[in-house]
C-alpha cells in the first residue's frame, strides 16, 4: 500500500511540475489562446581589451633609477558587477627572462581606474587582486577604466647581464 501511495505522489508531482513549466495549447472556439513559458539564464561574461604592449626600451650607460611602465585597459562585465584579476607570467613568476637565460624580476600593481596604478599596492603572483567594478559597456563608453603598472627595480637592471628580456604578463579576471 504503501508503494502505490509513494508511486501516485510521483505521478502527481510529476504531472504539477511538468504543467508548470509546459506551454498550454489553445481549446478550439472562435478565439483560442495559447501560452507559452519563457526562460532565460544569463551567465557571466567579461572581457579584457584595449592591452597594449610594454616596451622599456634599452637601459645602460648613464641610465639610473627604477624603470617603470604601465597600460589604462578596459574590463567589461555584464551588469558592471565586480571582478579580481590574477596576474601570472608566461616564464612562472614576474620575471623577464633573456635569451641567456638571465632574469630580472619585476613588480606588478593595479589599479580599478585608468590612472592610478603606479600608486596602488604590488599585487601576488597568481593570487586574485582585491575588487575592482566592471564596466557595464562592452568598449567602456571609450574609456579605459583599469590600469596596470610594471616597474623593476635598478638593482635588478644593474645585476643582469647584457641581453633582450622578455615576459608575457597574463591577466585572469574573473568575476565575483
Amino acid at each position: 500500500m504503501k508503494t502505490s501511495h509513494k508511486l501516485l505522489a510521483t505521478v502527481i508531482a510529476g504531472l504539477l511540475s511538468t504543467s508548470a513549466m509546459a506551454a498550454l495549447d489553445g481549446s478550439l472556439g472562435a478565439t483560442s489562446e495559447g501560452r507559452i513559458d519563457l526562460d532565460l539564464e544569463v551567465l557571466d561574461s567579461v572581457q579584457i581589451t584595449a592591452l597594449d604592449d610594454v616596451d622599456f626600451g634599452t637601459y645602460g650607460g648613464t641610465d639610473t633609477g627604477v624603470i617603470n611602465a604601465g597600460d589604462a585597459y578596459c574590463v567589461y562585465w555584464n551588469g558592471g558587477d565586480g571582478y579580481t584579476i590574477t596576474p601570472t607570467s608566461s616564464n612562472g613568476k614576474f620575471s623577464l627572462v633573456g635569451v641567456l637565460g638571465d632574469e630580472i624580476d619585476y613588480t606588478v600593481k593595479l589599479a580599478g581606474a585608468a590612472t592610478g596604478a603606479a600608486s596602488a599596492a604590488a599585487v601576488t603572483y597568481n593570487d586574485a587582486s582585491s575588487t575592482f567594478t566592471g564596466s557595464a559597456a562592452r568598449d567602456c563608453g571609450s574609456a579605459n577604466n583599469a590600469s596596470v603598472d610594471i616597474s623593476i627595480a635598478e638593482s635588478e637592471v644593474r645585476a643582469a647581464s647584457t641581453d633582450t628580456y622578455s615576459d608575457t604578463l597574463i591577466l585572469l579576471v574573473s568575476p565575483i
